[in-house]
């Protein structure tokens, strides 16, 4: 009886075993990774200027130019978005204060690449040098949009998450 529930014991540990290499191995191909440079240059700024840019995007399965033409309230619906952004930004930062309004020597733009009807926002990372050039790039961002508001809303809800996610991983790149 003893080696039967040894058997079972083992089966079932071998079953988790290979789920949790499964997880594993699904949130490593979702993780952002540096593809060019680094972002080490930041470890000693105060101040970086970040600004998230959507002109090469599709906002619901539109091109940006097309969805400028109908969202009427553009402006405001950005300047709210960068608000939530920089906010969660600084929150999560661990030390290096976050602006869209200072001239620093070095830049971050979130280039997105999609954002779906719910607000979800998918897109890269570019750290650029005063000059314009990319000393690094980082791909594979993603954050959850909301679930009630205008499309501006609920881009403003992922740019919140994007903003964590973006100092957490500046933090993890630092250390």
């Amino acid at each position: 009886m003893q080696k039967i529930n040894n058997l079972k014991q083992l089966q079932a540990m071998k079953r988790i075993s290979i789920l949790a290499v499964i997880l594993m191995s699904v949130i490593s191909i979702h993780a952002q990774k540096v593809t060019k440079g680094s972002f080490g240059v930041l470890a000693n700024e105060k101040t970086v200027n970040i600004t998230i840019d959507y002109k090469d995007s599709k906002i619901d399965r539109m091109p940006f130019e097309a969805f400028l033409e109908s969202e009427e309230k553009w402006e405001e619906g950005y300047k709210e978005i960068m608000l939530k952004f920089i906010k969660s930004l600084n929150q999560n930062s661990g030390g290096i204060i976050y602006s869209s309004k200072q001239t620093t020597d070095y830049q971050l733009v979130f280039k997105a690449i999609n954002v779906d009807r719910d607000g979800e926002t998918s897109g890269n990372l570019l750290l650029l040098d005063k000059d314009g050039n990319v000393i690094g790039f980082a791909e594979k961002f993603n954050a959850n949009g909301g679930h009630f508001g205008s499309q501006t809303n609920l881009m403003g809800d992922a740019s919140e998450r994007l903003g964590k996610k973006i100092a957490q991983f500046i933090k993890k790149q630092l250390k």
